[in-house]
């Protein structure tokens, strides 16, 4: 009776790390499988959540960290990609000046030109210098989507 309260304790235990962790796909953990079977633990490690669809965001924000004398920023803004980028009105650009943003500590910011693309203010993806802005635009229109 002990072995089995402390059983249950421990497998409590574990659940509220995992539940703390954020971690939601369902495994089954050797302890789990070293328990006698229980017909509550049968169905817990054979639950296979249902995905929740994730509606498309309604604005996105991109970082864009430059510099003014910086080549590579230069090159990146004056693409097409670039302007179409710009003029989305999903999308807000915020230059950020790379050297005098405490952003760029926040974000681990270290090469220019980057650009952070954020929904609700979590970052979703990253390009660290990019070209153009073409996988970006990519990007957004997949998140739109619902991809």
């Amino acid at each position: 009776m002990k072995k089995q309260a402390a059983m249950i304790a421990i497998c409590a235990a574990l659940l509220v790390c995992v539940a703390a962790a954020g971690c939601t796909s369902s495994t089954s953990s050797p302890t789990a499988s070293a328990t006698p079977n229980s017909s509550s633990q049968t169905a817990t490690a054979t639950a296979t959540p249902t995905p929740t669809p994730t509606p498309p965001p309604t604005h996105l924000t991109v970082l864009f960290f430059y510099e003014p004398d910086c080549p590579y920023c230069q090159a990146l803004e004056s693409t097409a990609s670039f302007h179409q980028l710009e003029n989305t009105s999903k999308v807000t650009v915020t230059p950020i000046q790379s050297y005098t943003s405490s952003l760029t500590d926040q974000y681990n910011v270290t090469t220019i030109p980057t650009l952070i693309l954020l929904n609700n203010g979590h970052e979703v993806a990253r390009w660290v210098a990019p070209t153009d802005a073409g996988a970006i635009n990519a990007r957004i229109a997949s998140l739109f989507k619902g991809g």
